[in-house]
């Protein structure tokens, strides 16, 4: 079995995003605005991390970095490469 992932104040939101359903969730309950009513990403979260979250939004980076490794999130495998 795989280890949860860390979240980190680098990691890219858009990864953050990507990495499991719950997570999306959490960036909204936490006041996140990287996502819109159509679960669409702002173009930030191409390049912003979870610290430039916490700056934007002011929320504490640690009230972010603890809300989403509370969740466990286990890194989905890799695609196999193309034959």
């Amino acid at each position: 079995m795989s280890e949860a992932f860390r979240f980190t104040p680098e990691t890219n939101i858009r990864f953050a995003l990507e990495m499991d359903d719950r997570v999306p969730e959490a960036f909204r309950r936490l006041g996140l605005k990287c996502l819109d009513k159509r679960n669409e990403m702002c173009v930030a979260a191409e390049v912003e991390t979870l610290a430039d979250a916490s700056r934007f939004h002011d929320i504490p980076l640690e009230r972010i970095l603890q809300e989403l490794n509370t969740l466990q999130v286990v890194p989905k495998p890799a695609p196999p490469p193309d034959a």
